[in-house]
């Protein structure tokens, strides 16, 4: 087992990108970290009146604020994520070993995990979904057998565990509501007492405290606040009803079915062809191995419904693999029991499924191993000096649009842009997203009530152009541009406010 965990190192190793993840929610974490741990308490400091902060439960921005005392670097925070991962995949192993009994079946599906596109990738990004797999992992292997089993302190840790993985992400519910009615099921009233008692102590507090920053002024709002928007990017659409969310439903399913699942298990860029085939023949092999389980189900059957539903209702503008890193280990453990039962579980030393999932393996491991030279390359040239190798030339040129301002404005500036969380992480100026209305004297009366000094015109999403930029254009004598980046040009405008004058 400890050279499977050792694989997924090597393999993590020469897929790593010493670059920040480019979507800003990493940002976000590290700057809640910093917080934290610089004594500003769980505040969004990058915005001007450092609220509250609402939006992610606080267990990753803890462990980000204890790294932080050792190394406050994007390298550090992403060895935690490696070290998340790999623990996961020795999870697994413990996990299948416990589930069918079978040390061979276990190795397996610990190998699939350790190869997995999305499980590698993911053990490189600054970002919460490595240390929600392992606390999800887990309590599953706590209670891959019966829950109300005899050892109390097992039941206790894939309880905790469980907990902290809903204080990770807000979808660490569906295992809370697994494990309950595992419980119920089993009629292990008394444990499920504790359980639930436990898991309601921890929904309420975080519940109440969401409660009363928002009532002191929290600027944003949970994602399950956000539910119920037909798209959180456009608040203009409206709310959805039952017929958008079914709707939901079927689009989920084509850009998980179609996309997600072949990039997690072939890679970023397993395209449309044999290997998307591939991925879907695994995928039915997984569901094969699931659906002889539903049957007796256990909390494993139950998390997995539940999470899955759970997605499928998501919001599609945020569908992606990383939803799915947390089934891994599960697809894992039911495709090898799958093609074990398909193949007869024949005995011997190799068995015929063993060569099956070699196969898997292999299909998995070409798709890393497609990209280590562009990463290795990668990897040499921002840790020679060269800090936007392989950067796209937009967020290259917004960062380099933030150290400007850094440089060049009086401390305290209010700077508006699409991401003033990475602004303020790079150019250490407060600030705040633009609304997203297509209001341009809303937008501008959002500029005066912010104190605004700077406006940042990026072009790195779609949103700048449909909301800021017609604002600017209806009231340009309000703007005036203090300096200019790369080429398409990122702006940073100053603005003066009514009648060209501050």
């Amino acid at each position: 087992m400890v050279w499977v965990c050792g694989a997924h190192v090597v393999l993590g190793l020469l897929l790593f990108d010493p670059r920040p993840f480019l979507g800003g929610d990493n940002f976000w974490y590290m700057i809640l970290g910093e917080g934290l741990r610089n004594g500003d308490g769980y505040r969004d400091v990058w915005l001007p009146t450092a609220p509250l902060h609402t939006r992610y439960p606080p267990v990753y921005p803890l462990l980000l604020a204890v790294i932080g005392w050792l190394s406050n670097s994007v390298i550090a925070f992403k060895a935690l994520s490696l070290a998340c991962t790999t623990t996961a995949v020795g999870f697994t192993y413990a996990l299948a070993r416990r589930r069918t009994g079978d040390a061979g079946l276990a190795l397996a599906a610990a190998l699939l995990v350790a190869v997995a596109p999305a499980i590698v990738e993911y053990s490189h990004w600054e970002l919460s979904e490595a240390p929600f797999l392992v606390l999800v992992t887990i309590s599953l292997y706590a209670f891959a057998r019966d829950p109300g089993g005899r050892d109390l302190w097992v039941f206790a840790g894939g309880s905790a565990a469980a907990l902290a993985a809903y204080l990770t992400r807000s979808a660490g519910l569906p295992l809370l509501l697994a494990i309950a009615v595992a419980l119920a099921l089993g009629k292990h009233w008394r444990r499920l007492g504790w359980f639930a008692g436990a898991a309601a102590l921890v929904m309420l507090g975080w519940w109440l405290y969401v409660r009363s920053a928002a009532a002191e002024g929290a600027a944003y709002a949970t994602y399950g606040q956000t539910f119920f928007d037909r798209d959180p990017y456009r608040p203009e659409l409206g709310r959805v009803t039952i017929l958008d969310l079914a709707g939901r439903v079927v689009d989920n399913l084509k850009v998980y079915a179609l996309s997600a699942w072949p990039q997690t298990v072939g890679g970023r860029d397993v395209g449309r062809g044999l290997g998307t085939g591939f991925s879907l023949v695994l995928g039915g092999a997984v569901l094969a191995g699931a659906l002889r389980r539903i049957r007796r189900p256990g909390v494993l059957e139950l998390f997995a419904v539940a999470y899955v539903g759970v997605i499928l209702l998501w919001p599609q503008a945020w569908s992606d693999q990383r939803f799915l890193v947390p089934l891994v280990p599960l697809a894992a453990l039911y495709l090898t029991e799958a093609i074990d039962w398909a193949l007869h579980g024949q005995t011997g030393r190799l068995r015929p499924a063993h060569g099956v999932m070699g196969i898997c393996v292999a299909f998995a491991l070409l798709a890393n191993l497609r990209i280590v030279g562009p990463s290795l390359r990668c990897t040499r040239a921002v840790l020679g000096g060269e800090p936007y190798a392989c950067y796209p030339s937009a967020f290259a040129d917004f960062v380099e649009a933030s150290k400007w301002i850094r440089d060049h404005t009086e401390p305290g500036a209010v700077v508006i842009s699409r991401k003033p969380q990475i602004l303020y992480w790079y150019g250490r100026r407060p600030g705040d997203l633009y609304p997203y209305t297509a209001d341009a004297d809303s937008l501008v009366r959002f500029l005066d009530a912010r104190n605004t000094r700077y406006v940042v015109v990026d072009n790195m999403y779609g949103t700048t152009g449909r909301y800021l930029v017609p604002a600017i254009q209806q009231h340009a004598n309000r703007f005036r541009l203090a300096h200019e980046q790369g080429n398409p040009p990122t702006y940073v405008l100053q603005y003066v406010g009514a009648g060209g004058a501050r």
